[in-house]
């Protein structure tokens, strides 16, 4: 599978770059592996005050950013490894990570509800959209994630949703994938592997054109950083 390989971080500039390659890119399906500087990416529909405890991620200098997906609130750092699949629908789907992640020796299997687990606990978790004939789907890869800031940014004050219960909770269901992967140093070696398998022996990387990268830079300042858009679901 041809791929794109952009080291950007910054989780404004990656919802962006998902929408157009939704709405705007190669007719073949494509992969694209990249990661986020420490943030919070809420589901299209979700109303973030009631997700994500904001003054936390105000004091903590976590973005807070809006995907065009559904599903629920993630915390990203730079131990999260995401990935974006898109292509014409039917072309793409979360059970080639999941194969991805096999072929590391890790026991992965999707669940119905959009996760998939390692021996019954939550190691990623994946969301999809369709725009006309095309569809993407992306998700999430747990290697060795900051949990305490985790569940904090999720603990939504004076809300039930998150109690001390409910942290423990989180904690016995999710887990990183570091210590199942003990042949790999590093997030960097993980990532390495995964886009071998995925790009195979066929795989070329694409390069954006310049009219590309300022199209996704002006989406991504005049929507997917802007106020109005983060917080559309509270007006």
């Amino acid at each position: 599978m041809n791929y794109y390989d952009i080291p950007c971080t910054n989780p404004w500039w990656n919802m962006a770059f998902d929408e157009w390659l939704l709405q705007c890119g190669p007719s073949e399906p494509v992969f694209r592996l990249w990661r986020n500087e420490p943030s919070v990416i809420i589901g299209h529909n979700q109303v973030a005050a009631q997700e994500v405890n904001l003054e936390y991620l105000r004091q903590n200098g976590i973005k807070l950013a809006r995907r065009v997906t559904g599903g629920g609130a993630v915390y990203h750092d730079l131990q999260n490894l995401n990935y974006s699949f898109a292509g014409p629908i039917g072309t793409v789907s979360p059970d080639l990570f999941a194969e991805a992640l096999q072929s590391l020796g890790l026991p992965a299997e999707l669940s119905g509800r959009n996760d998939i687990f390692v021996e019954g606990r939550k190691i990623s978790g994946y969301a999809r959209s369709v725009w006309h004939n095309r569809e993407l789907v992306h998700g999430t890869l747990m290697y060795n994630v900051d949990i305490d800031t985790l569940t904090a940014a999720l603990n939504v004050e004076g809300s039930s949703k998150l109690n001390l219960k409910g942290v423990a909770s989180v904690r016995s269901r999710v887990t990183n994938v570091r210590d199942y992967l003990p042949q790999f140093a590093s997030l960097d070696a993980v990532e390495a592997a995964l886009h071998e398998y995925l790009k195979s022996a066929d795989g070329a990387e694409i390069r954006l054109s310049a009219a590309d990268f300022a199209s996704i830079d002006t989406l991504a300042s005049s929507k997917f950083a802007s106020e109005e858009w983060i917080m559309k679901s509270e007006r």
